[in-house]
């Protein structure tokens, strides 16, 4: 709700008042742009990010300051989490990862500040919270959907990134999108 209604105030009824007036509008890309983000890009980091990370980025996320997306699809993986080509490689030193890959109609690509990402590491799946930033580069793809969704492609070239910044245990990611995923 981008910080129209204080958390602890917001219960079903403000659910059925946000769900009927997107609905209205005709437009589900709009609402899509408003929230789809907040809904399946920020629930992997309020679960698995650690304290510091979580407390620095996710209230200007629930604030509608800053907004999010989550970064699985790929061109020739789709949604399939066990068939992704984008990697993550740990630095000598273990103090950051270089992640390098494509990722494919990511919705609020064009506009995210944050992309929740998963990246084939040296032992499995792991997942990271990617700021926008040097290396990664967006671009929208036109659907007949919605412009106002941000559907788009992200291109991760040398990204450097703390180790901070995963979300949860090296080579655990598969765990962490689940929930993401199918609920």
């Amino acid at each position: 709700m981008g910080g129209i209604v204080k958390p602890e105030q917001f219960d079903y009824f403000h659910e059925l008042i946000v769900t009927q007036e997107l609905t209205r509008v005709g437009a589900r890309g709009y609402g899509d742009g408003l929230l789809g983000g907040m809904v399946i890009g920020l629930p992997p980091v309020l679960n698995f990010a650690k304290p510091a990370l979580r407390d620095k980025i996710v209230p200007d996320i629930l604030a509608g300051k800053k907004f999010i997306s989550l970064a699985i699809s790929e061109a020739f993986a789709g949604s399939d989490v066990a068939g992704l080509k984008c990697t993550a490689v740990k630095s000598a030193d273990g103090s950051h990862w270089i992640i390098n890959g494509t990722k494919k109609w990511i919705t609020n690509a064009t506009f995210s500040d944050y992309f929740t990402v998963g990246c084939k590491t040296s032992g499995g799946l792991t997942v990271f919270l990617v700021p926008r930033g040097e290396g990664v580069e967006t671009k929208a793809i036109k659907t007949s959907y919605s412009p106002t969704a941000g559907t788009g492609y992200i291109t991760f070239d040398n990204v450097k990134v703390p180790s901070e910044n995963m979300l949860g245990p090296e080579n655990g990611g598969l765990i962490r999108q689940e929930p993401t995923l199918y609920r």
